[in-house]
């Protein structure tokens, strides 16, 4: 097949698939968490991303494009870990991550702390354009997101909800990383370039931390986890 033409069809199938996830992730959020519907959207939304992933992979390569690449990586270590989350929620009972949680992690804290140094350095080398500003933000928050999960599986003390938490963290996160990739590709009437890509998570992340926050005092208030969710343990 004529390269060109493989090159199109891979980036049709990353604009249609980062669509389906850009409408289908609000969708999981309005409905009663843990519900039927949420988890049908829920499922969309993370294959959708793992199609985003693999196809952004595909074109970085074929038309080297690093920042697509990585941030395709980036924003599904998210979904994976928020849907991970999901099936561990039995730790603060002692339960063990699968080997898959290890690997999940492992690379992507290695593809975080590649995307952190390369925007460090080269801002210290006075070089402060838009991708390494980019870099250094993605890497940090991505390197935060291995640390927190990470952390989880070897700690003594465990808030039971912790996978709740985790959960949200997660798959919003990898949210808030697609309306980046759309707004830096629609709104190029933002300006400078770096703050398309930033200002989903100047925006979503302050807002995320408070939804958690908010789930805790009611859960401080004597609040039960089965009155905001339908829990299902795996």
């Amino acid at each position: 097949m004529d390269e060109d033409l493989l090159l199109l069809i891979d980036l049709r199938l990353h604009a249609a698939s980062g669509f389906v996830a850009l409408v289908v992730a609000p969708l999981a959020m309005v409905v009663r968490k843990g519900g039927d519907w949420h988890r049908r959207w829920g499922r969309v939304f993370f294959w959708a991303m793992l199609l985003v992933a693999v196809t952004a992979i595909v074109a970085g390569i074929m038309r080297p494009n690093v920042l697509m690449a990585l941030v395709a990586i980036f924003s599904f270590h998210m979904v994976a870990s928020g849907y991970r989350a999901l099936y561990l929620k039995r730790l603060h009972q002692g339960q063990r991550p699968a080997r898959m949680d290890y690997l999940l992690h492992g690379l992507a804290g290695l593809v975080n702390a590649g995307l952190f140094i390369w925007g460090v350095s080269h801002l210290a080398l006075g070089q402060r354009s838009s991708v390494s500003i980019i870099f250094t933000v993605f890497g940090a928050i991505g390197l935060f997101m291995v640390w927190g999960q990470v952390r989880r599986f070897f700690q003594s003390n465990h808030d039971k909800r912790d996978w709740f938490y985790a959960h949200m963290s997660g798959m919003l996160g990898g949210y808030i990383a697609t309306v980046s990739a759309f707004s830096a590709v629609n709104l190029s009437m933002i300006q400078p370039m770096w703050l398309q890509w930033l200002w989903p998570t100047l925006v979503g992340v302050p807002l995320l931390v408070l939804w958690i926050r908010s789930y805790k005092a009611r859960f401080a208030k004597g609040e039960r986890m089965h009155q905001v969710t339908d829990i299902r343990i795996r």
